[in-house]
């Protein structure tokens, strides 16, 4: 019932949005960051679309694990030596993850479901096997990607992909064991002479050299299998490389024509376990600084289930926003909400964490395209309720710009942020609205739902940056930003 009431109550918040705030857009509430049992989920797809149905979802955005597989080597012969732990991913299975994702949307037309991957580009070991301690670092240090064909996603330049990998140096290391076949197949083939004596006569015998011939030869061929198809990753793993993998990956899905999402920048990741006589630690840090130290992503996990920083006013977020308004930044980095759903567990649900996208068309390309131009706004709902936000939109004259858009102004112009938020809930409910611009609080709000207020100042001429938090009874909404700029 709950379910229904809430659909009820979006669908008429939508027909009713003011047409100044999304003329033309269709509200699209969505998950994104999504697993099924393809990779790491518990559920089968079509049970997740049920249940993006029954919460008033329009769009499932799917992030199947494209490679999971960690390996240890030691040198100098590092494929020879590889010890290699894989969990279940996407990877070499590409045509039944599409075919699984069309099944899915013909079962279930009213749900969106695009198909996507969480990529770890990148981790490294420290530590020794020798000293009984090892760690793997960076395995949950991840990208989200979207809108790539299956040849694109088979060649992402990732750690463990041999389709993204280069030849150099390591690579003739892992095939030099190939050359033992030779003297394998000269002791088996040249058998050897052996004399002795046996009293008075001279007994002459000729052996083949069955176990090192065997050996070399198993050495040899297990060599070339290991090894094949002789490709090495261009960062490998027993280094730290900073920053360099992911923006090559980032740079490729640019390419590409795909859009590429920092996952949850400021979560944490660390256990340990025993293989054998060998304590194995794995850990990720909090990467927030790396919003900063890339260039060209499309968005990043800004609202999910853990505390946040980034998106505070003046943080990491509202840097990156600046840098973009000054020209430092060729790309926005829009804020969307990430709910990393694989299972029940920990109290996760499908419907509470929500990125709403305003769309042009209901499809695939509809969804990228207002993902790539930041019409969208992160929603965190409660069980009772949800905000809706009906308006954001900065305006001068008869021009106006909503979430992602620039609004060209005169120097001195009167400019008007107007802002309209209602609730799933027909009851009203307390919410408080904070106006940000560039970086500072600049107006805030407090009242019951639903609640319409306006921001007047007279613009400077300097670029500004304007961007909406509501907090409440309904839960937290995050929109993205409206950007003034001189014509």
């Amino acid at each position: 019932m709950l379910g229904l009431a809430a659909l009820t109550c979006w669908l008429l918040a939508a027909v009713t949005t003011p047409a100044r705030a999304a003329d033309g857009y269709e509200r699209l509430p969505a998950i994104v960051h999504v697993h099924s049992d393809l990779s790491s989920g518990e559920f089968p797809l079509e049970e997740i679309t049920d249940m993006a149905e029954r919460q008033g979802l329009g769009a499932v955005l799917l992030t199947e694990n494209y490679l999971n597989r960690v390996e240890y080597s030691l040198p100098p012969f590092r494929a020879l030596t590889r010890v290699t732990y894989e969990a279940r991913s996407v990877h070499g299975r590409l045509d039944e993850y599409f075919a699984s994702v069309a099944r899915a949307r013909a079962a279930r037309p009213r749900v969106l479901v695009l198909p996507g991957v969480e990529v770890m580009p990148h981790y490294f070991w420290s530590g020794s096997p020798f000293s009984l301690a090892l760690t793997l670092h960076d395995t949950q240090k991840n990208l989200l990607v979207w809108g790539l064909d299956r040849s694109a996603l088979a060649a992402l330049p990732v750690i463990g992909n041999a389709a993204g990998g280069i030849a150099g140096l390591q690579t003739l290391l892992d095939v030099l064991p190939v050359v033992l076949v030779v003297p394998g197949i000269v002791l088996l083939a040249r058998p050897r002479t052996r004399r002795r004596a046996l009293g008075h006569a001279v007994l002459v015998e000729r052996r083949r050299a069955w176990a090192p011939g065997l050996v070399l030869c198993a050495l040899g061929v297990t060599a070339i299998v290991r090894a094949w198809p002789f490709t090495q990753p261009v960062h490998p793993a027993w280094a730290e490389a900073g920053s360099a993998p992911y923006q090559d990956l980032i740079d490729y899905v640019e390419r590409a024509g795909g859009v590429s999402v920092w996952s949850l920048p400021e979560a944490s990741d660390f256990g340990q376990q025993a293989v054998g006589p060998v304590q194995v630690s794995w850990a990720t840090e909090p990467y927030p600084d790396d919003l900063l130290k890339t260039f060209g992503y499309t968005a990043f996990g800004a609202l999910y289930e853990d505390t946040t920083r980034v998106e505070r006013p003046g943080d990491s977020w509202d840097r990156l926003l600046m840098e973009y308004a000054a020209g430092q930044r060729t790309r926005v980095p829009w804020a969307l909400a990430e709910s990393a759903f694989h299972d029940n567990s920990a109290g996760k649900r499908v419907g509470p964490i929500q990125t709403v996208f305003l769309v042009r068309e209901r499809t695939e390309a509809g969804v990228l395209d207002a993902l790539r131009t930041g019409r969208m706004y992160a929603l965190q709902r409660t069980r009772e309720a949800g905000f809706v936000l009906t308006e954001f939109a900065a305006a001068v004259g008869e021009a106006t710009a909503i979430s992602g858009q620039t609004l060209r102004a005169a120097p001195g112009a009167p400019l008007e942020v107007g802002i309209a938020i209602a609730a799933l809930d027909p009851r009203p409910v307390a919410v408080r609205l904070t106006l940000i611009r560039n970086g500072s609080i600049v107006a805030a709000w407090s009242g019951a739902t639903p609640l319409r207020v306006t921001h007047r100042e007279t613009w400077d001429g300097r670029p500004a940056v304007f961007r909406l938090e509501a907090r409440g009874a309904g839960g937290r909404l995050l929109s993205n930003p409206v950007f003034v700029k001189a014509p």
